[in-house]
């Protein structure tokens, strides 16, 4: 079975003609809904603005590393 161009199997076509008939719309309908709402969604974090983020939070370094600990506290 095909959704908007899409092979899945008739089970999955089933359950999102369901689940759109559920919500009062068409397949086609809902699945447009789907699509707008995914493209609306703000961009997932890049690791440009996670340095960025990281860098405003203005954290302070450890006073040990983990394998100074663990060195105090006699473990290998």
């Amino acid at each position: 079975m095909t959704l908007l161009q899409t092979r899945v199997d008739d089970q999955t076509a089933r359950r999102f003609e369901k689940a759109a008939r559920d919500r009062g719309e068409t397949a086609y309908s809902y699945l447009q809904r789907m699509v707008a709402e995914a493209a609306a969604a703000p961009a997932p974090e890049t690791w440009d603005t996670h340095w960025k983020r990281l860098k405003s939070l203005k954290l302070k370094p450890a006073p040990q590393t983990l394998a100074e600990l663990r060195e105090a506290a006699g473990e290998r």
